[in-house]
């Protein structure tokens, strides 16, 4: 229904615009006439011929205009403001403008402190207009958002000198020193040049002062509002492909993606890398289980840019984040009200409605408002709608002559279907197996909605696979910036955030199995000699599977885990930083505190099913001779109730200390130095458990055996002191050509799942990191490239050791190293055409590693050493080829990707190969750039390429069986249709 609405809101608008479109076109009031003679007619009459064209209103009191008459103007400008200008001012009025359409007239003052105006365009270099182009009076902080026309104005401005500074992401910035008289008016237009890899873009994240990227010495990569929406990520992993250096897996939907920041060894998740939005964590720990940093982000109409800074300072500036940082940073309204509501429309039932709404309150307040509802299947249909949900974001700005006050809130509530590896065959070129389609197809299914998990203690617990990862998070934040002079200045940022997650999911076990060798293999368990024969039956209807072994064309069994999990989450961070300026030295010394907990509740229980698209649950029963039931294996489908459980309650506290200095040395030399002092403290309480608890009477084999907490608790509580060091610098050749280098020690803590599954106190991780680079800055080609070696120790893994005559599983830790380069480059060799490459070349190894496997029968223990094995899940080729061509409004490009082959396991026994993934787009602007319509389609040819086996069973040595394998592709094709207005 909102949807309806907004479609039949979005359709009246198109018919204003179209008529406003028709009218303003340049034509003489009167269409034959003497122009020897100057006509003369009533003011109001020229007021409402100025409605009438641009679509205005004017409010003045009657007694200023009366008897008043003015010449007629043969031809509209096109600029209703140069129109005003000419009409007024031999009247002695001037006007205010009141929102986006109302002029006040009034009477012009004749005192000597008349108020004046700067006003003009900003445009390209071919005179096209420049939109969302931030105009700025740099000695008296005002801005001005350029509106649709490219045009900005300022008035109210005192007699006096003025620097005027236009800028925007994508072009190089420009400055002007501008005379203002008094009661004057100074037209100041604005050409500016492409800044073809946003070298001018001003950073703040990893970095005390505002930095050109030309001029930062460590390795950033931003994206801007245009530049994301022609990206159209379906993710927010999606967008970070963007940043060189980072490895991202987007397969599993979207949310709860992983990212390999430099060929660092881990599971998955964002261990090393922190998650920002608006300069503050969007939650202190980015890779709790079942809490990946990314459920809690989402991207919408209301981010202004992103920011992306791998290695480098990101361990000076942020908590546990050797890796980097990424921040998210928010629109937050310009001196012009601006409307944008954008429709999208896709395949596999996708509908969208994002929207933003901002500008000023009044002359000192400014506000924002964005956000988006989404609802659709999902491009792996599990049956049943997969994604759906929403965000809505406010901020409110107080401004200050030197410094402002800024309050955000942020509500999301969102489901979204998480996808995991299914079964393939044909491992050195894969493909579907019958009944189970690999671009499509998905093991989640809607047969195992709404379901009931019995505890030992007759509790249900009722579940919903179709809510997915379920996050309802709610975030207040406030920040504060002053600039008390002679150097000094001040910025606080603090936050409080809430998040309850539901995360619901199918993950798989076992390669799939034959049916008949599953049946067979439990035989033993049974010990009841009159079983004549197994046999299958669909748990939805009760019938029984005459032929199993043709089942779905492929015979197929799958024996999976349905995971439930709870986690309440809360964090209060505060980060106060001081700065001061003396000389060449730009000095900050900040304080840090954070607080966060985190709750766990799981409960998992193993499912059997057929295996196809959303398969259905399957009971196995065995029979005597008579056809008669004497033997259940499963329960409504449920393999095994209680196959995992845990019950924990964990807290954390952060407090930090971090200097840096910026020392601009020479004219062409600035270095830096910066280091963090910190300190952890982690304390919890963890249930314990027993695994022979019976549910009920039994009389399945799946209601025995069952873990569940005993009601007592264990508690643990761990400290960790932890220091941060990053010396870099950067030296200016000239104003096209900058080189950087920097060297660093960043660290990493254990989190709370260390205790959670260990009485060990665990170590943290040192990362050591040298890169340098070089950048290059010129109208046709722009070049950001570094050479990186990082190095890690204390990487955890599981060793089988011999105890007590039993086999025990003990942590050990190896170390890695990662050499690498990467880059991004734009070259444009023809006016409007873009080639745009990302890419990077890495070779990630483990060192001082050796697994131990026992036989348990035998007790031989077999040695592996793994030293020199490439790191798994990380490819050593990631290129990113991206050719556009803009002419006028339209805008087309081609997307080429190519990611090489990874190995599954530690052992590399097992590879995932290469794979080239091929996406397309178009969009065109129209009615003066306030409709934009654009289609983006990913995955254009089906491309089938893997992101992981099962790492569930496979991170040290892969299990394939037969031809039959587990392995997660990248989604399938998905085409995306946009509608956005711009008002």
């Amino acid at each position: 229904m909102r949807l309806l609405i907004t479609t039949i809101l979005c359709g009246k608008l198109l018919f204003v615009l179209a008529i406003s479109q028709e009218i303003s076109k340049n034509k003489p009031f009167i269409k034959s006439m003497d122009d020897s003679i100057e006509y003369q007619i009533p003011l109001e009459k020229v007021f409402r011929m100025l409605e009438k064209k641009y679509d205005v209103y004017f409010v003045y009191e009657n007694q200023i205009v009366n008897g008043l008459k003015t010449p007629l103007i043969k031809e509209f400008s096109g600029n209703i403001f140069k129109d005003l200008q000419n009409i007024l001012k031999k009247h002695h009025l001037q006007y205010k403008l009141v929102g986006k359409k109302t002029f006040v007239i009034i009477k012009k003052a004749f005192s000597k402190t008349s108020f004046g105006k700067i006003r003009g365009f900003v445009t390209d270099s071919d005179g096209n207009p420049l939109p969302g182009a931030e105009v700025i009076l740099v000695n008296v902080k005002l801005m001005d958002i350029a509106d649709n026309k490219g045009a900005y104005i300022f008035d109210e401005l005192k007699k006096g000198e003025y620097l005027v500074s236009a800028q925007m992401i994508g072009y190089k910035a420009k400055s002007f020193l501008v005379k203002v008289p008094a009661g004057g008016i100074v037209d100041k237009n604005f050409f500016l040049e492409p800044d073809i890899l946003d070298m001018e873009e001003i950073v703040t994240v990893a970095c005390r002062n505002p930095f050109m990227k030309l001029e930062s010495s460590v390795a950033i990569t931003t994206a801007n509002s245009k530049q994301i929406a022609e990206r159209a990520p379906q993710s927010t992993a999606e967008l970070l492909k963007v940043i060189p250096g980072f490895y991202v897996e987007s397969s599993g939907g979207e949310v709860s993606n992983n990212l390999f920041p430099r060929g660092i060894p881990q599971d998955g998740s964002y261990r090393y890398v922190a998650m920002y939005e608006d300069g503050l964590p969007i939650f202190e720990a980015p890779e709790l289980a079942f809490a990946n940093i990314d459920i809690m982000m989402r991207l919408d109409e209301s981010v202004k840019s992103m920011e992306g800074v791998r290695g480098g300072t990101s361990s000076i500036y942020a908590s546990n984040a050797p890796g980097g940082v990424i921040n998210f940073i928010s629109k937050t309204g310009g001196n012009r009200r601006e409307v944008i509501i954008k429709l999208s429309a896709g395949t596999h039932d996708f509908k969208r409605l994002d929207f933003n709404y901002g500008g000023p309150l009044s002359e000192n307040f400014k506000f924002n408002v964005g956000g988006f509802f989404r609802h659709s299947q999902g491009v792996r249909s599990a049956h049943f709608t997969g994604n759906s949900g929403g965000q809505i974001k406010l901020n409110i700005t107080r401004l200050f002559k030197k410094g402002y006050f800024r309050v955000y809130g942020k509500y999301l509530n969102d489901r979204n279907i998480f996808y995991l590896p299914i079964p393939l065959q044909n491992p050195n070129d894969p493909e579907s197996i019958p009944g189970l389609n690999a671009n499509y197809g998905t093991m989640t299914s809607v047969h195992a909605a709404k379901t009931s998990f019995p505890s030992p203690f007759g509790n249900i617990y009722q579940r919903d696979i179709r809510d997915g990862i379920h996050p309802e998070l709610m975030s207040f934040t406030l920040e504060y910036v002053y600039d008390f002079g002679k150097g000094w200045s001040i910025q606080n940022n603090f936050r409080v955030m809430k998040t309850d997650i539901d995360f619901n999911a199918i993950f798989p076990l076992e390669t799939p199995f034959n049916a008949s060798f599953f049946a067979d293999s439990i035989k033993h368990l049974s010990d009841k000699p009159e079983i004549a024969r197994w046999e299958y039956r669909f748990v939805d209807n009760g019938a029984p599977i005459k032929n199993i072994s043709s089942l779905n064309n492929n015979g197929l069994v799958a024996l999976n885990g349905w995971w439930t999990i709870s986690k309440p989450l809360k964090n209060f961070v505060n980060n106060l930083q001081i700065n001061k300026k003396f000389g060449e030295h730009k000095i900050s010394l900040a304080g840090y505190f954070s607080k966060y907990s985190a709750g766990d509740f799981w409960y998992w229980h193993n499912i059997l099913t057929e295996v196809k698209d959303a398969p259905r649950l399957l009971d196995l029963v065995g029979l005597n001779a008579d056809g008669e039931v004497v033997y259940q294996v499963t329960d409504n489908g449920f393999e095994q109730y209680g196959s995992f459980y845990v019950n924990a309650m964990s807290h954390a506290t952060v407090y930090s200390t971090y200097f840096t200095d910026e020392w601009q040395a020479t004219k062409k030399l600035r270095l830096d130095m910066g280091v963090r002092l910190e300190s952890h403290l982690f304390k919890g309480k963890v249930e314990n458990t027993r695994d022979d608890y019976i549910i009920g009477d039994g009389e399945t084999e799946a209601e025995r055996n069952v873990i569940f907490g005993d009601s007592t608790f264990r508690y643990y509580q761990h400290k960790f002191n932890e220091w941060a060091f990053s010396f870099g610098g950067n030296y200016s050749i000239n104003h096209h050509l900058a080189l950087y280098g920097r060297l660093s020690r960043g660290f990493r803590t254990p989190d709370f799942e260390q205790w959670i599954f260990s009485e060990n106190r665990g170590k943290s991780q040192y990362i050591y990191q040298i890169e340098g680079g070089l950048k290059v800055a010129s109208p046709q080609f722009s070049l950001f490239s570094s050479v990186f070696f990082s190095h890690i120790n204390n990487i955890p893994f599981i060793d089988e050791v011999f105890k007590n005559g039993r086999i025990v599983h003990e942590k050990r830790f190896a170390k890695s190293r990662t050499i690498g380069l990467e880059f991004e480059a734009v070259f444009i060799p023809a006016s409007g055409l873009h080639l745009n490459l990302i890419g990077t070349i890495q070779d990630p190894r483990l060192l001082e590693l050796i697994s131990n496997k026992i036989d348990p029968e035998t007790g031989a223990v077999t040695y592996k050493n793994l030293s020199g094995n490439r790191v798994r899940r990380i490819p050593q080729f990631i290129i990113d080829f991206r050719p556009s061509y803009s002419y006028k409004g339209f805008n087309i490009f081609y997307s080429w990707q190519f990611i090489g082959e990874r190995f599954v396991d530690d052992a590399n026994t097992a590879v995932l190969p290469g794979y080239n993934l091929i996406s397309a787009g178009a969009s065109y602007k129209f009615f003066e750039n306030k409709i934009r319509l654009g289609v983006n389609i990913s995955n254009l040819t089906n491309t089938l390429g893997l992101t992981e086996g099962n790492p569930r069973i496979e991170q040290e040595f892969a299990n394939r069986r037969q031809n039959v394998f587990m392995a997660r592709p990248i989604l399938g094709r998905f085409v995306n249709l946009s509608l956005t207005l711009t008002l």
